[in-house]
């Protein structure tokens, strides 16, 4: 087989479609395991295969998309993981294709904060996957279908850790242009995984082609990688007897082939409901020898931190940022105490002051005696992941921290930092590397900080040059040449912004912690914004400093917005006549020098301020427990409940007077694409965790008593659980008694349920359309055997997840709930219509 990475960036590869629509045409029911396929009728995927294949299909994927150990297990297969996934590659094989991809779908095990599955968890049963499907020599792995950014980033590591194939990622975006569960976009979700090390990154399922273009055209503006888009077959619809069909049609898809093609795209194929008709569309439009790839414009690489929900560019050409430093318990006793207990609510607080302020990026650093930042770290990334979009700087020469804050943090961070030191430089250079992370690099080394720019700058390019040893590129590296402090050598700051100017003439991004030029001296506010507005007219990418200090910000604001009516010699100039003035008014009654007392915004100087900068929240108690219940704090609103009630509001009336309107508050900024998944069971954990105190300060026979009773199911023959979790953790938080059935519930299990705990409203989940008919079936059982929930009745049947519509719903007789929020009000709604009867 020829080489699958030589032919990126020459010719099209126009890949084969679905084989779960294929198997269901040879009649295999979703409730049997498609690979035990492998090895029960070989002869049937060598057919599927071969049918893509004479359609044109060059590329052939293997029939190994549920092969993770936990997905076996659905079917009592874990213990042949190996078995299974070894006989898909060597079928794919059999039918002669040019080229083989080895399929990783979703693991079917969900990471934190989301799942309560750990990344090490989650990791090993990728790692364990990919090890059995390369080890039949597949030319790449394709891990596709992914909705999580935290899982696709976790199974591309395994993958990685396990073998030397390429490795292929694809994404799936919902309607909203962003991956559900985790609300990444198309080009943040590029910039995390091609920092991770993928070989090519694209987009598949969810979408039909038509829906998809407008999101490749925002992945094509974020990375050089190779292009793979493979669209659903239409968008899905739903007949009145629960079957699907799609829109699409191999017209469509040849059409839609010559658009991907004209966008750069280079693997070209099709997803759920296509058959080898679909392939045959492409393959005539882009496919055989004289179709070469359309070459995308070239890229030019900047430095990009990314958050799971945002991205952030560095460098010249692009404004100066501030990296928020608040998060530090140096002189922070409390946030100290926080760290040691394993509690987050002060980091929650510090980090959504600092990004309400205006800061790009959040520096987070738990380094105090008896905090253990191995499990602080980490702890702290997942907590500020899933509520503040700002990318993250950890901050620690702990490297088990680091390598651990790595691992779990979704998105692409910046390490601060390495220095010229080899010992600093050989830790911390092979994790970057490996996690897909940035590396802040100080111009010092073992003998100290040189004094003179020409030093600062020697020990940087030596520092670059081992980064680039170590497989980083320049891209990856933000140099900081170190801001000392005027008041010990009046030219220090002068040098620095020499060697500033010099590193960011090379297109390099710059860093610099500005508050150290006013160390000691009075005035520091207007010293800092001086020297910053020289900063950036040298070229500064970003500025370690306080957000929250008016004078800064201002400072940043402005110099970005003068950068092109205002050189850096008029920068400068402003920067002298400042400091000398602020040195005239130092000296004393006889010529002495009166030296600073605070008042200057760096974290050293700070620490004599105890917590005077940890925010205790804006507002009376009840807007500071609706800021911990919207920023998914736990830890905090037990005792805010207690504040609230102290403060004069009744127990029972919190629930509908702040927690409910919060729920809608919610909802509104989901349905807008303002908030996403993370968001809302973080906000659903601290609901909870809230009305478990309400019920503390009730008298014993009202904290008794339940809103109402819920029985949550996934219907049977789908194991997907996240929409259910999501409401289950919701209806909880207002505080339903909810029993929860797990997956692939069957319909006689539901009513049985339903009947022995009396409930007064069963919600039905599905995410496959294949399941839809079992759904049907459910909804039926429990209107023949239970009339109380008939339509009319004073109980209710809701139903919802990604494939059901209210057509749908309707044509059942059953309630419809778009999403967790109207899943809340649904019942609410039907509680409520019971005790008004």
């Amino acid at each position: 087989m020829p080489d699958l990475q030589l032919r990126f960036d020459r010719d099209v590869i126009v890949v084969d479609g679905a084989m779960g629509t294929m198997l269901q045409r040879e009649g295999i029911s979703p409730d049997e395991s498609g690979m035990l396929l492998n090895v029960l009728e070989p002869d049937l995927i060598v057919g599927i295969h071969r049918q893509y294949l004479l359609a044109g299909a060059q590329a052939l994927t293997t029939n190994s998309f549920g092969g993770s150990r936990a997905k076996l297990a659905d079917f009592g297969l874990e213990e042949k993981v190996e078995e299974l996934n070894r006989a898909a590659v060597r079928l794919a094989k059999a039918a002669g294709p040019e080229h083989v991809l080895a399929d990783v779908g979703p693991c079917g095990l969900v990471l934190e904060p989301l799942g309560n599955a750990r990344f090490d968890e989650v990791f090993a049963q990728y790692a364990e996957q990919v090890r059995a499907l390369a080890t039949e020599g597949p030319d790449a792995i394709l891990i596709e279908t992914m909705a999580d950014i935290a899982d696709a980033r976790c199974a591309l590591l395994a993958a990685k850790s396990v073998c030397d194939l390429p490795v292929i990622v694809s994404c799936t975006f919902d309607a909203t242009g962003h991956m559900e569960l985790s609300g990444t976009s198309p080009a943040t979700a590029a910039v995390i995984l091609e920092a991770a090390g993928a070989a090519a990154v694209g987009m598949n399922c969810g979408l039909g082609p038509e829906q998809l273009i407008p999101l490749v055209e925002q992945m094509a503006k974020a990375t050089a990688l190779p292009l793979v888009v493979q669209p659903n077959a239409g968008m899905p619809q739903l007949d009145d007897k629960g079957g699907t069909w799609y829109t699409g049609s191999a017209e469509d898809f040849a059409e839609a082939a010559v658009s991907l093609w004209s966008m750069g795209v280079q693997l070209i194929g099709s997803c759920c409901g296509s058959t080898p008709a679909f392939t045959g569309g492409i393959y005539a439009s882009v496919g055989g020898n004289d179709v070469t790839a359309h070459l995308r414009p070239s890229f030019a690489g900047s430095t990009v931190c990314a958050s799971p929900i945002a991205t952030v560019v560095l460098g010249p050409g692009h404004p100066a940022r501030i990296i928020g430093e608040r998060i530090n318990p140096t002189g922070k006793p409390r946030l100290a105490a926080e760290l040691e207990q394993g509690l987050m609510s002060l980091t929650l607080g510090l980090g959504e002051s600092q990004a309400k302020a205006g800061a790009a990026l959040i520096d987070v650093n738990v380094g105090a005696p008896m905090v253990d930042a191995k499990a602080a770290l980490p702890a702290a990334a997942l907590a500020l992941q899933g509520f503040i979009s700002c990318p993250l700087v950890f901050d620690t020469t702990d490297y088990d921290a680091l390598e651990a804050a790595l691992k779990a943090y979704p998105g692409r961070a910046l390490i601060n930092s390495v220095n010229g030191d080899a010992a600093s430089y050989e830790r911390v250079f092979p994790l970057a590397r490996r996690y897909g992370a940035a590396v802040i690099v100080l111009a010092l080394d073992e003998t100290g900080v040189p004094t003179t720019a020409k030093g600062r700058l020697a020990i940087a390019e030596r520092v670059r040059a081992e980064a680039h040893r170590h497989g980083l590129r320049d891209e990856d590296l933000v140099f900081d040449v170190l801001t000392m402090a005027a008041a010990s050598d009046p030219a220090a700051p002068e040098t620095t912004l020499e060697a500033l100017r010099s590193l960011a003439s090379q297109g390099l991004a710059t860093v610099l912690g500005v508050s150290n030029v006013s160390h000691g001296l009075p005035e520091r506010p207007a010293l800092n914004a001086a020297f910053v507005a020289a900063a950036i007219a040298a070229g500064l990418s970003l500025a370690i400093a306080n957000p929250n200090d008016p004078v800064m910000s201002e400072s940043v604001q402005t110099s970005n917005a003068c950068l092109a009516t205002r050189g850096f010699d008029e920068a400068l100039a402003e920067w002298r006549e400042v400091y000398e003035r602020v040195m005239e008014r130092s000296k004393g009654p006889a010529g002495g020098f009166a030296p600073s007392r605070g008042g200057g915004g760096d974290a050293a100087g700070a620490a004599g301020a105890a917590d005077a900068s940890v925010p205790d929240g804006q507002g009376d108690a009840r807007s500071r427990l609706e800021q911990a219940v919207l920023r998914g704090d736990r830890d905090a609103a037990p005792s805010l409940v207690d504040a609230v009630v102290e403060g004069g509001l009744p127990a029972e009336r919190i629930v509908d007077e702040v927690l409910t309107p919060l729920l809608a508050e919610l909802g509104e900024a989901f349905a807008r694409g303002e908030a996403f998944l993370p968001q809302m069971m973080l906000a659903a954990g601290a609901m909870k965790a809230a009305v478990g105190r309400i019920k503390e300060h009730l008298p014993e026979s009202a904290a008794a008593d339940i809103a109402g009773k819920v029985l949550f199911c996934t219907v049977k023959g789908d194991a997907h659980s996240i929409g259910k979790d999501i409401c289950t953790a919701l209806l909880e938080s207002q505080g339903f008694k909810v029993y929860d059935l797990g997956v692939d519930v069957a319909p006689e299990r539901v009513v049985e349920t339903a009947r022995a705990e009396d409930v007064d409203v069963v919600c039905l989940s599905a995410l496959m359309t294949t399941t839809l008919p079992s759904m049907k079936e459910t909804v039926e059982r429990i209107y023949a055997e239970l009339p109380a929930f008939a339509p009319g009745g004073r109980k209710a049947v809701a139903v919802g997840g990604a494939v059901v519509t209210e057509r749908w719903a309707t044509s059942v007789g059953a309630a419809y709930a778009p999403d967790a929020p109207s899943c809340v009000r649904l019942v609410q709604s039907v509680v409520q219509g019971q005790r008004a009867h």
